[in-house]
């Protein structure tokens, strides 16, 4: 099988011409990720909601005039895609930011181990111009407002990333019935290569990594391409496995 690239699927996003794709670029988040870190974002699928929708890559209605929130002319989500998780393949993390009808952002939500949080602006999450700064979970990849949120999470983190619960391929709700690669090998394969990557966090976030049009793809390219992605690794696996 050939490799299912992240170059190859950004060049279909090219032809498409997606006219949110400069949109989706100009609110992307900055990412704040631990200085030994070993993972990064590859892609990031966006989706533009100007109503009231079901999200289609997350268990929640994305909502417009949230009680409590000022009101928003648009959102946009981020499915946030890498390979890794310290735990297993790939990970699928989110971001949405809320955009007044001055242009403005006027909250973010993220995802937290499958579920969210809000971020309003002036209650601790930063901006760089109109991008909003979050830190990542050092191994896991959850997303947090402040330096301070992240640090509070010190033990449960060094946990996770001493791999205590790993799970081999992952398949989530989303993915039922269209990942297929799930078995007792494949995930025997993942957490021997995973055990290999094991890594003490810092929780000094040094690595920064900006989110752009290069990563940009509309999200029913991305949901396309994950399950080939998936499959291409544990064929990787397996033949590193039987050449060793």
């Amino acid at each position: 099988m050939d490799e299912p690239t992240a170059a190859t699927l950004l060049a279909e996003e090219t032809r498409a011409a997606a006219p949110d794709r400069s949109l989706a670029a100009r609110y992307a988040p900055v990412l704040r990720f631990d200085r030994h870190e070993p993972f990064f974002p590859s892609l990031a699928g966006y989706t533009i909601f100007r109503a009231d929708a079901p999200s289609p890559s997350f268990p929640r209605t994305v909502m417009l005039r949230p009680a409590g929130q000022p009101p928003a002319a648009l959102a946009i989500e981020y499915a946030i895609w890498w390979d890794w998780d310290i735990e297993h393949l790939y990970e699928l993390e989110h971001v949405w930011v809320f955009v007044g009808a001055d242009e403005r952002v006027v909250h973010v939500d993220a995802s937290y181990h499958g579920e969210y949080h809000r971020m309003p602006p002036g209650q601790g999450i930063a901006f760089d111009g109109d991008h909003p700064v979050l830190y990542s979970e050092p191994g896991k990849h959850a997303f947090f407002a402040t330096l301070e949120a992240a640090r509070a999470e010190r033990e449960r983190t060094l946990e996770r990333c001493r791999q205590m619960n790993m799970a081999g391929v992952h398949v989530t709700p989303l993915f039922q019935g269209i990942i297929r690669d799930k078995s007792p090998e494949a995930d025997a394969l993942v957490n021997r290569y995973l055990r290999a990557l094991a890594f003490t966090p810092t929780f000094d976030f040094a690595q920064e990594f900006r989110i752009t049009d290069a990563h940009l793809v509309a999200w029913p390219l991305l949901f396309a391409w994950i399950p080939r992605r998936v499959t291409w690794w544990v064929e990787q696996l397996r033949a590193r496995a039987d050449q060793s």
